[in-house]
């Protein structure tokens, strides 16, 4: 899910993790529905993995991510590109707990009520800890993190009533803003992007929005 090779020299994060939600989902989990939510993650590898290290991490995520995982490499400029679809959960605080007693995941989408505001944020489980020890006793160079250097959410409203979206200190179509409110109509959508790179404030906390 998130991974470092041998030939990563700088950092573990995904350069690009790309997640999209639907307005009546985000309603239906505050009440206690979970859902699993498709989220596709990039990162590079610098040079050439000659030893076959991507081969081995892939194998070794397997298991922290949902059955239908795809995995697809490509080569850039620089080295390996990989790509990974995947989903995550979305749920409120007791459905989550539940799913992940049975289900290992490396990250989870959870989703909290105030009055009529649902707050919806990214979080790492247990897992990614453990995962990023196995990668480690593979390789010390090897390794794993959350956030990534760009988060993007794309919500979608499917709701019969407009709905607003708020988010803080984020790029909505390149443009930054510091405090973004937008009402959706049924079919529309927006982009939300986080940046992680380093000295942001979302390289330290996950990205989060709310919905009223």
């Amino acid at each position: 899910f998130i991974l470092c090779a041998t030939l990563i020299l700088v950092g573990c994060k995904p350069e690009m993790m790309n997640i999209e939600v639907y307005t009546s989902d985000i309603e239906l989990a505050a009440e206690g529905e979970i859902f699993e939510v498709p989220v596709q993650v990039e990162f590079s590898l610098l040079g050439d993995d000659e030893d076959g290290t991507l081969d081995r991490v892939i194998a070794a995520s397997k298991k922290y991510l949902s059955q239908e995982s795809s995995f697809s490499r490509s080569k850039g400029m620089m080295g390996d590109r990989l790509v990974i679809d995947t989903k995550l959960p979305l749920g409120n605080a007791a459905a989550l707990s539940d799913f992940l007693s049975k289900n290992n995941r490396l990250a989870y989408i959870e989703v909290s009520r105030d009055d009529d505001a649902k707050f919806v944020f990214i979080d790492k489980t247990n897992n990614l800890v453990s995962f990023h020890r196995e990668l480690q006793s593979m390789n010390m160079l090897l390794g794993l993190d959350l956030p990534s250097a760009k988060t993007t959410i794309r919500v979608s409203s499917d709701s019969r009533k407009p709905v607003n979206v708020y988010a803080t200190a984020v790029f909505v179509s390149k443009k930054p803003y510091l405090h973004f409110e937008k009402s959706l109509n049924r079919r529309e959508a927006i982009e939300l992007e986080f940046n992680g790179s380093e000295g942001s404030v979302y390289s330290e906390i996950y990205p989060t929005f709310a919905i009223q």
